[in-house]
């Protein structure tokens, strides 16, 4: 078998193919593996200091992810804290650690607090078909008010979906949101696990795992096509952009949509809009080392508008010393795909998220020590209102299977999320024939 793309996901059908007796060979484009939750090297003074290139955190409730870490023997590296959130409006900070301190903002009327608590019970009880038919901004408009929007709901969409926020179906408050604010209610999972020198350890020990059973590993070589001649008893066939051919009977592609569809012509028409309907999610994401810290808080939710989609205080959660004595601050703005911010120069994207950061934070007067921007224009899709269901992991390409953000209906991305999909692929396809 052939696993086209090396993030979390093709690393787990990898190995799953190699314990159920297959020759597997996973082919990454990039020099490097991770995809989403690879790494990079920040230079500060003589130290090298390895970070995220997005961030991630862990959760106490990620099962499957801390089931593989034990599997890979790096549990006990995981840093767990609790750490506090902020509120920003109007340059002003406020608390924001709780459900409950978010609703006591001075911003926010007695009126305003009392439809905040009815959209949140509305919202954990709202089906997902009926969810399906509008968006969360109208839904939570509706349910809470213009105020209790701008001031509350508003943040917290925009803490994840920047300024496609608008857009999303209300599918996504009932799904992630139900998750969290349940737990929050709870007092459960309130804190965060993190992995100092971020998650290259975990694909350094999945990497050496993958070859040292057997698989073959292709990095640095880009897909162009993928495709099978018609007829019974033709392997897929898996071009590379160094004019390489690989074949085999069965190929999993872990692309994103727009990628997937790009290089496997022979898709349907129905099959290539399942895979592009849903408009992509992108992020342009300035990952700093600062010689202080801009405040005490893991997040930082924006009322007002400055270009940040939010201010992540990782330095709340791995102390200076784990990171060469800066601060680790990442400054995400989350857009659309398209957006002009992917085809403008690093350079000019760091001070601009820099100096968006400062006017957070009037008072502020640190330096930067040591910088870089990431891109990604493909995160995960939006789930807009009435969408089309999303492709099937089997497509109508004998042996070509999609397991990727394509079927991802939630809004969200996270480590836990692409090791359960990829577990539920190979459940869904476990019983055919390979």
């Amino acid at each position: 078998m052939i696993i086209v793309g090396g993030g979390v996901s093709g690393l787990r059908l990898a190995l799953a193919g190699l314990e159920r007796g297959e020759d597997v060979t996973l082919v990454e484009g990039r020099a490097d593996l991770g995809g989403l939750t690879s790494t990079q090297a920040l230079e500060v003074g003589d130290e090298t200091v390895r970070v995220d290139r997005f961030y991630h955190v862990i959760m106490e409730s990620d099962t499957t992810v801390r089931a593989l870490l034990d599997d890979l023997g790096l549990a006990d590296r995981v840093l767990w804290t609790s750490a506090p959130a902020e509120l920003i409006a109007d340059g002003t900070p406020y608390p924001a650690s709780s459900i409950v301190q978010m609703a006591m903002l001075p911003a926010l009327e007695l009126a305003d607090r009392a439809r905040i608590g009815a959209s949140l019970a509305a919202s954990l009880a709202l089906p997902l078909s009926l969810a399906d038919r509008t968006t969360s901004a109208s839904w939570l408009r509706r349910t809470a008010g213009a105020s209790a929007y701008k001031n509350f709901w508003g943040p917290i969409l925009r803490a994840k979906l920047g300024t496609q926020a608008d857009r999303v179906s209300a599918s996504f408050i009932v799904s992630t949101f139900r998750r969290l604010i349940q737990a929050r209610l709870k007092g459960e999972g309130d804190r965060f696990g993190v992995l100092p020198g971020g998650y290259e350890p975990v694909f350094a020990a999945m990497r050496e795992r993958f070859v040292a059973q057997g698989g073959r590993l292709l990095t640095g070589s880009p897909v162009t096509t993928v495709e099978r001649e018609p007829g019974p008893g033709h392997p897929v066939r898996v071009s590379l952009a160094d004019g390489t051919t690989l074949e085999s009977d069965e190929v999993f592609l872990t692309t994103p949509g727009p990628v997937t569809t790009r290089i496997v012509p022979q898709l349907t028409a129905r099959e290539r809009s399942q895979l592009t309907s849903q408009p992509y999610l992108g992020v342009v994401c300035g990952v700093f080392l600062l010689d202080t810290p801009p405040n005490d808080s893991y997040i930082t939710y924006l009322v007002d508008d400055v270009g940040l989609t939010g201010v992540i205080g990782m330095h709340a959660l791995l102390p200076p010393e784990r990171t060469g004595g800066g601060y680790l601050v990442y400054l995400p703005h989350y857009c659309a795909s398209d957006d002009p911010w992917f085809g403008e120069d690093d350079d000019v994207l760091a001070d601009r998220l820099v100096v968006a950061m400062r006017r957070c934070f009037p008072g502020y007067s640190g330096r930067v020590l040591a910088g870089a921007v990431n891109k990604a224009p493909y995160v995960v899709p939006l789930p807009l209102p009435r969408a089309e269901p999303p492709l099937p992991y089997e497509t109508s390409i004998p042996g070509v299977r999609v397991v990727s953000t394509a079927q991802n209906r939630t809004g969200t991305l996270n480590v836990e999320g692409s090791l359960k999909m990829a577990d539920a692929a190979l459940t869904t396809l476990g019983g055919q024939d390979h």
